[in-house]
Parts: C-alpha cells; sequence; structure tokens
C-alpha cells in the first residue's frame, strides 16, 4: 500500500480548491484593472471638462 500519496478524492478537492483560487485571483485582478481603467477614465474626462471650462 503506497501512503505517501492521498487518496484520489482529497487530489480532487485540492484541484478544485487550487482552481477556486486562481478563479478569485484572475477575478481579483480583473477588478483591479477595471477600477484603475475607469479611474483614469474619469480623470480624463474630468481634465478635458476642465480645459474646456477655461
Amino acid at each position: 500500500m503506497d501512503t505517501s500519496s492521498p487518496p484520489d478524492g482529497e487530489d480532487v478537492l485540492r484541484a478544485q480548491r487550487r482552481r477556486a483560487v486562481l478563479r478569485q485571483v484572475r477575478v481579483r485582478r480583473a477588478s483591479a484593472f477595471a477600477r484603475r481603467s475607469a479611474i483614469a477614465r474619469t480623470a480624463v474626462l474630468l481634465r478635458s471638462a476642465s480645459y474646456h471650462e477655461r
């Protein structure tokens, strides 16, 4: 009996957990990028608006 490798169910659970963590990281990175681009877009709009007011 090989005791060094966990049973198949544990392997599946670990793979699912890793996939879930990767998905969370990807979502977090995407939302951070979206927030940054939205802030940049807002800054550009504000700058152009204040430029037109002069």
